[in-house]
């Protein structure tokens, strides 16, 4: 199984991050994609970043502010969808693997919303339905590349590797311990997984070992919906964690060049998931 995914160098690219079981932000941003389809000729990629599952349990009246708009977890149905929609656009819908997800497939077990949110999930699920989770769930990469100098991972760019091929040839079940303060341990696969920050040393080097010039992750919950990290690194927060109106994707012209991040525009490449509801910071509609 191929751990990363080489893109085009034409067409566009949307880039989404994080659901975390929001089905409502799944059918936006699948709206994004058509719309990208439409406007180039059918020339667009999706990409998801990782962390497509494992929401909230909560009721709307315990819903805490810190974690934006409510919603009701639909990580099993989220996943179908995103199989569905690559099964209708082959070649087009790209997924990475988030420490969520490697949970069901060899990873530790995450505790975010349960004391063990893979045995409940699997539970839910029933063994029919995770069993075709774990199957597509097994199908996703590690990281992405562009030949437009993005390189795309789940956490931060914190691996030390050498080449892609310490990337290409990474094993899932690499991880033999039982928490997930031990995955970090973990050469390649635990930082590209769990690492929440990585220094700018770090993160060039990881650049220039996958053949980019930026790193783009998710992972981390950026409540004003995107952040730049020096000149190589921007973490973007789609989904979980932010409310609408912060809510942003990135598109990419994957036939440009993007030396760094403070390429990346707002109101070009970074746009947001809600115009309606985004202030005109963030290219919306709302004025600040």
């Amino acid at each position: 199984m191929a751990r990363v995914i080489r893109l085009p160098d034409r067409g566009r690219l949307i880039v989404c991050t994080d659901l975390q079981g929001c089905m409502r932000d799944y059918r936006r941003i699948v709206e994004v994609f058509h719309a990208a389809c439409e406007a180039h000729d059918g020339d667009a990629h999706l990409l998801f970043t990782g962390d497509l599952i494992h929401g909230p349990h909560l009721d709307h009246d315990d819903w805490p502010d810190f974690l934006g708009e409510y919603y009701r977890d639909a990580s099993g149905e989220v996943v179908e969808a995103v199989a569905d929609l690559a099964a209708r656009n082959p070649g087009r819908i790209h997924a990475l693997v988030g420490n969520h997800e490697h949970g069901h497939i060899g990873g530790p077990h995450t505790a975010k919303f349960a004391a063990d949110e893979v045995a409940l999930l699997e539970e839910l699920l029933g063994p029919v339905r995770t069993e075709r989770m774990k199957e597509i769930i097994g199908g996703f990469a590690l990281a992405a590349v562009a030949p437009n100098g993005a390189v795309f991972t789940h956490g931060a760019p914190a691996a030390m590797i050498d080449s892609i091929k310490d990337v290409e040839g990474c094993d899932l079940q690499a991880f033999t311990g039982g928490s997930p303060l031990d995955i970090l341990d973990t050469p390649v696969l635990g930082p590209i997984l769990w690492a929440r920050s990585a220094e700018p040393e770090i993160a060039r080097r990881f650049c220039r070992a996958m053949g980019g010039t930026i790193a783009i992750y998710g992972h981390d919950v950026i409540p004003e919906g995107f952040e730049r990290i020096g000149d190589e690194q921007m973490v973007v927060s789609t989904s979980f964690g932010v409310f609408d109106s912060n809510k942003v994707y990135l598109s990419l012209d994957l036939a440009a060049r993007y030396r760094s991040v403070w390429d990346l525009r707002v109101g070009r490449e970074i746009l947001p998931l809600y115009p309606d509801k985004a202030p005109r910071s963030l290219g919306g509609k709302v004025p600040d």
